[in-house]
Parts: C-alpha cells; sequence; structure tokens
C-alpha cells in the first residue's frame, strides 16, 4: 500500500520525496520526539544521538578542568567518613592467628641397621675384597649412580682401562682425554711423473691417486690423450686437483676408447653439469667402470634435464656398482639406486651360477638342477 503525506490540502507520495526534505518539514519538536523513539542501538544514528539523556540546564561558562578538579577534591575532604562497624584498634588481634605448621626435622642422627643375610660365602668374599672390588661389583650389578664414568666403563669391558683405584667411593667424573692422531700426510705425488708411466704404459702403475694436488690443464690432457692409448689403469683419483671443464671434456673422449678403466673420482673440480653427463655417457661404450666419484663440483645443482639424462645413461650401464653424484629429485635417486642394485644382484647371480657349474649340481637350499645349464642372462 502506497503511503501519503498531506502538506497544504495536496496529497504527495513518500516514495517520490528526498528525505532531506521530509527532515526539513519537521519542526525541532518533532525531530525530538523522533529521537526519543529511535532504537539507541542503531549504528546509522550517530553517537551522540543514542543516549536519551538530555541536559536542560543553561551552561554556566566555559569548561575548566582544574576547577573542576579543585572541586571534587574539596568535595571529598569535606565529606564526612563512613563509621566502622568495628572500630580499628591499633595492636589488637581478632579472630585466630594463623600459624605454619612445623615441618618435621630429619633425623640423621639415627643410625639405619639393615640385617640382610648374604650367606656365609658371599659374607666371606664381601669382608676380604678390597674398594676396588667392591666399585667393580657395583658397576656389574648396575650401580652406576655409586660411581664415576670411568669406574663404570671399566667395569662393563675387559678391553677398557682400570680406574685409579684410590679415587674409591669418591670418584669425580671427568670427561676422558681425546685420543690425537697424527695429521695425513701430504699428497706428494709428482702430476709429471704420472704422466709419464701413463705414457710408457707401464704394467705396474695400477693406480694414480691426484688428490689434493694442484695439476695445470695441459698436463690433464696429455694424462687423457695417453689415457686412450693405456691399457694398464684401472683406478685415477682426481679429487680437489683444479680439473677444468676443458680437460674433462678430453676424458670424456678418452672413456670411449679406453676399456681397463674401473675407478675414477672427480671431485671437488670445476666440471660442468653438461659435460658430467658426457663423462657417464661415454661410459656406457665399453661398460668397464664400476665406480665413479663426481660431486662437489661448480654447479650446485645439476637440473633436472641433466640429471634425467645423467639417470638414462646410468641405466644403460649393467656393470656400474657406485655412483658419487647429489641428485636434487627424488625420481632420479630411486632410479639410480634401484638400477645399482639390479647390477649387484647380476653379479651375485653370475657368481652363484659360475659356482655351481665348477661344483655340485645342487641349488644351495638342496634341491637339483631340472634341464638348466645354470647360466644367466643379463638381459633385464
Amino acid at each position: 500500500m502506497t503511503s501519503h503525506i498531506s502538506n497544504r490540502g495536496m496529497q504527495e507520495n513518500l516514495a517520490e520525496l528526498d528525505i532531506d526534505e521530509l527532515v526539513e518539514r519537521l519542526t525541532p519538536g518533532e525531530i525530538q520526539k523522533l529521537l526519543d523513539e529511535a532504537d539507541p542501538d542503531d549504528p546509522q544514528i550517530p553517537p551522540s544521538l543514542r543516549c536519551n539523556y538530555k541536559c536542560d540546564k543553561v551552561a554556566t561558562g566555559a569548561f575548566d578542568k582544574n576547577a573542576l578538579l579543585d572541586f571534587i577534591r574539596d568535595q571529598a575532604l569535606n565529606e564526612p567518613d563512613v563509621p566502622d562497624v568495628v572500630p580499628y584498634v591499633p595492636g589488637t588481634i581478632r579472630g585466630r592467628k594463623f600459624n605454619a605448621p612445623a615441618k618435621p626435622k630429619p633425623r640423621r642422627d639415627e643410625e639405619i641397621e639393615l640385617d640382610i643375610d648374604l650367606g656365609e660365602d658371599v659374607e666371606i668374599a664381601l669382608s676380604s675384597a678390597s674398594t676396588d672390588e667392591i666399585v667393580d661389583l657395583a658397576g656389574i650389578m648396575g650401580l652406576h649412580s655409586m660411581m664415576n664414568q670411568d669406574q663404570y666403563h671399566a667395569s662393563q669391558s675387559d678391553k677398557a682401562p682400570r680406574a685409579d683405584p684410590d679415587i674409591g667411593w669418591r670418584g669425580v667424573t671427568k670427561a676422558t682425554p681425546l685420543k690425537t692422531f697424527p695429521a695425513e700426510a701430504p699428497n706428494k705425488t709428482d702430476p709429471d711423473e704420472a704422466l709419464q708411466k701413463v705414457q710408457a704404459n707401464d704394467s705396474k702403475t695400477k693406480s694414480i691417486n691426484l688428490n689434493n694436488v694442484p695439476v695445470s690443464e695441459n698436463t690433464f690432457i696429455e694424462l687423457f690423450y695417453a689415457l686412450e692409448r693405456n691399457d694398464q689403469l684401472t683406478e685415477l683419483e682426481m679429487a680437489n686437483s683444479q680439473l677444468t671443464d676443458t680437460a674433462a671434456t678430453i676424458l670424456a673422449s678418452a672413456l670411449e676408447i679406453n676399456k681397463t678403466l674401473e675407478k675414477i673420482n672427480i671431485e671437488s673440480n670445476n666440471v660442468s653439469p653438461q659435460t658430467l653427463t658426457r663423462i657417464i655417457e661415454a661410459m656406457t661404450v665399453h661398460q668397464s667402470i664400476i665406480e665413479i666419484k663426481a660431486s662437489n663440483q661448480q654447479a650446485q645443482f645439476l637440473g633436472n634435464k641433466v640429471e634425467v639424462a645423467i639417470t638414462k645413461a646410468i641405466e644403460n650401464n649393467k656393470t656400474i656398482r657406485k655412483v658419487g653424484l647429489h641428485f636434487q629429485y627424488g625420481d632420479t635417486r630411486n632410479r639410480v639406486a634401484v638400477h645399482l642394485q639390479k647390477n649387484l644382484d647380476r653379479l651375485r647371480l653370475k657368481r652363484i651360477a659360475q659356482k655351481m657349474s665348477t661344483g655340485s649340481n645342487s641349488y644351495p637350499n638342496g634341491s637339483k638342477k631340472n634341464d638348466s645349464d645354470g647360466n644367466y642372462s643379463d638381459e633385464e
């Protein structure tokens, strides 16, 4: 239903009027009545208008804070105090006074005697035992709180050194002095001498250790070129030897030709991830290398593309057993670990088959072979 308001004999539609125009038509009394009937909790009303209390007194003057405080203080001092029902008397105690209960004092002077029958043989043995022997007996029984650490470990193991017998029951636990070991001797391998042995294909040179020895790039290049014609070297250690990426590229080419090298260590050098991929892919040509260590290079992370390429190259190698590389992604780590385990299992099966073919014709569990020659295929 449409509401209408009458104004000077005319009817107007309320929906068509503005709220400001309606407020202007109200008298002050009507506005006050409207405010009195309004909801004080309405958030649309200003906070100053939410209180229904209106003071009709005329203002006496400007607000003076100091005068108001003086008035409140004078009124508080002149107003009499409320009399106490029971007046306070100093020194008078009313009611029962609280006294804390007394704690019983421990009786240390009393001697406690325990009558324990250990048997005649045990009592004779304990009466003639020394303090050191009793300490050992307490350690064997597990009473470690009654002795120090050295005494307890000496009683538990025959290999441990004997504790000081003069300490007795009043031993103080002290830190065992650390064992000092001599420093590791520096690597005195001469790179030029090692290069000459590899170039001469020396039959006595099966391993070369250049770890922690600074080697020039030209020496590495000549060494890797000589490695292509060498068929005696089986182990090459070059950790922390300033191996550059250029020389490592020639190493990858040498691995495609060399058939006798079995172990390589190029840790802590400056080899790029792409060159590492090429080295591991070159290992799959002859598959003679069983162990490679190449962690801690110039790149902290190899990247997903490089890790996948290295993983595929390792999966194509059926002789590799150990890979010293840090893989960032769990998928590549898992695939490499599974393949290395397959290679170890394949080697174990070959060893068992060889033992069975040269020995008895029965399996380890006692059963006999049925239509089998004992050979195991390398195919997965």
